[in-house]
């Protein structure tokens, strides 16, 4: 399970790997006004900000489930994903997956939602990125990639 949780949080966020642990008191107020009110349940937050994007990152647990908030610099939802069962994916989704890979186990699923409230989801299998919409449908798939070049 540690595994799967590492793995959703690179997953999440592999467009921001220069970001910067910061301090809660650096965060803007108005970030942490909507943060707070969008997830007052909220346990464990620690907080990045992305260089030259203007963009603060919280990672924290909703619910029991490792979550990750993209906020702009004014409080602004940009982006949401959490982490979900696996059987919470779309029945089509399963489906695809279950007849690709047959016998392999799927490693982690989540569900995302961008500042337009466009929901995809996705999951890994054998370092495989399934991107998938709303209604089940593959988007992409993208090879796992870590910084010190392919997970073995």
């Amino acid at each position: 399970m540690k595994q799967v949780s590492t793995l959703l949080c690179f997953l999440l966020l592999i467009s921001f790997l220069n970001a910067q642990d910061i301090e809660v008191a650096s965060v803007p107020t108005a970030v942490m006004d909507e943060f707070m009110l969008r997830y007052p349940d909220a346990k464990s937050t620690s907080w990045q900000m992305v260089p030259g994007q203007e963009k603060y990152r919280a990672d924290f647990k909703n619910n029991k489930m490792a979550t990750t908030a993209i906020l702009s610099a004014d409080g602004h939802l940009v982006e949401t994903e959490t982490q979900i069962r696996t059987c919470a994916l779309p029945e089509p989704a399963l489906h695809f997956l279950a007849e690709k890979y047959t016998d392999k186990k799927i490693e982690m699923a989540s569900i995302m939602e961008d500042e337009s409230g466009t929901i995809t989801f996705e999951a890994v299998i054998e370092q495989v990125d399934f991107t998938f919409d709303s209604t089940g449908q593959v988007m992409s798939t993208n090879e796992v990639v870590f910084a010190g070049g392919r997970n073995r």
